[in-house]
């Protein structure tokens, strides 16, 4: 990879890593109590990851997560910068497997569904282990449900998405060939 495609990935990935973080703020200005359980979002920034995911590759959708964590660490805490990052990264892990496994031929739908569902799995098993208690395993059923929801939700933006910013499949598959 030579020096001004180094520089291009860099800066495609900033300008993505952006996006999330807007995204990360505008779902934590949208009130949950109006219409979402307790501690259930939309996941708006993982369209990010997603887009990262099948556009650039697992590599590139593990580094996107993670940096999507450590923004949550720096912003919220170390618990939540924790929660975030074992969910962001089984939920990468889920859908990478996911995607080996049928040759990408996967849909956004399958995929997003199973990521955000894995996601919420995760965040439940670390949240039992921090408070040493399987209580919290209770609140798995919603969690899912609002994971499916989520995930279907999630799936049909970038989808709207990308068939209106085409110019962006361009720019990724010139990263990811370098």
């Amino acid at each position: 990879m030579n020096r001004n495609s180094r520089s291009d990935t860099v800066a495609f990935l900033g300008i993505f890593f952006a996006v999330a973080m807007v995204l990360n703020y505008v779902e934590a200005t949208i009130p949950t109590a109006a219409f979402l359980p307790p501690g259930v979002k939309l996941g708006l920034s993982n369209i990010v990851t997603m887009y990262c995911l099948f556009f650039l590759g697992g590599k590139y959708a593990v580094m996107m997560s993670s940096f999507k964590s450590f923004f949550v660490f720096l912003t919220r805490g170390f618990t939540a910068g924790l929660l975030s990052f074992s969910g962001g990264l089984c939920s990468v892990g889920v859908m990478i497997l996911i995607m080996f496994i049928t040759k990408k031929k996967a849909s956004y739908l399958i995929l997003s569904v199973a990521g955000a569902v894995s996601h919420n799995v995760a965040q439940i098993v670390i949240a039992s282990l921090l408070t040493r208690t399987m209580l919290i395993a209770a609140y798995l059923p919603v969690l899912i449900i609002s994971g499916i929801a989520a995930g279907s939700v999630t799936s049909v933006i970038l989808g709207v998405f990308l068939t209106r910013v085409t110019f962006l499949k361009d720019m990724a598959s010139k990263i990811r060939n370098e």
